[in-house]
């Protein structure tokens, strides 16, 4: 199961890898649909990896919409791709990145 698990993982981040540079240096409130988040532990978890970075002001997990909310600090920002490996890392899987000036 792990295997399949980073095998998605893998493919994933290398589609994401086409995503041009001007999306991923867009700064304002980024959106993650992710799969998995059943329990108050999967949103601390999470929450809890996400405030480790630097750009990080503030973290909403909402379980209802599978949606994380990340707000970013002023002038700061986070890589889609270093956000989509935090959060598999963590045990989720990413479903969608929106991002939101």
């Amino acid at each position: 199961m792990k295997r399949i698990k980073y095998l998605i993982a893998s493919i994933f981040l290398c589609l994401t890898f086409n995503v041009s540079a001007s999306e991923n240096k867009i700064s304002g409130d980024i959106h993650v649909s992710v799969n998995g988040l059943v329990c108050d532990f999967c949103a601390q978890a999470i929450s809890k990896v996400l405030y480790k970075e630097d750009a990080v002001e503030d973290v909403d997990v909402n379980m209802d919409k599978a949606m994380i909310t990340i707000n970013l600090k002023d002038g700061h920002d986070i890589d889609n791709n270093k956000l989509t490996k935090l959060i598999i890392d963590a045990g989720y899987n990413v479903e969608k990145i929106h991002r939101v000036k």
